[in-house]
């Protein structure tokens, strides 16, 4: 009968110290998944913040890149359009542009809604891009 407990004794401590428990995995994996569910909207939003920037440069680079000077509203129309192929939706008062007689500058806000369940975030974003002006030039400048 004393080797009989004996045995049990070793059981349940051999049990018990299996490490982490079953509740305590369970816990953990929930986290794991909720972390990569807002680690996966969030990299949405700046996968779709670098598209725009880029789309931006292009912009700049064709309205400063050309032979005559572009208006504001030709641009503005550019940067629009060039943010709506990446699903970003711009309007002109999101779009603000800066001239000096050697540079200019483009500038865009926008705010992407991160939706979760039970909650909405505003994620706010800008560019600002700024380019040296090659009209009159004789066409590109190279650093």
């Amino acid at each position: 009968m004393k080797g009989t407990t004996l045995l049990i004794r070793r059981k349940d401590i051999a049990l018990g110290h299996r490490g982490i428990s079953t509740s305590g995995c369970l816990v953990f994996l929930i986290l794991l998944i909720l972390l990569g569910f807002v680690g996966l909207k969030v990299g949405q939003g700046f996968w779709n913040y670098y598209n725009v920037r880029e789309q931006v440069r292009d912009s700049l680079v064709w309205a400063v890149g050309s032979m005559q000077p572009k208006s504001e509203a030709e641009i503005t129309q550019r940067v629009i359009t060039n943010a709506s192929g990446v699903g970003v939706q711009l309007s002109p008062r999101n779009i603000r542009i800066s001239q000096t007689p050697q540079s200019l500058t483009i500038t865009a806000r926008w705010t992407e809604e991160l939706e979760f369940p039970y909650y909405t975030y505003p994620l706010n974003f800008e560019v600002n891009l700024t380019e040296v002006k090659r009209w009159g030039r004789g066409g590109l400048v190279v650093k």
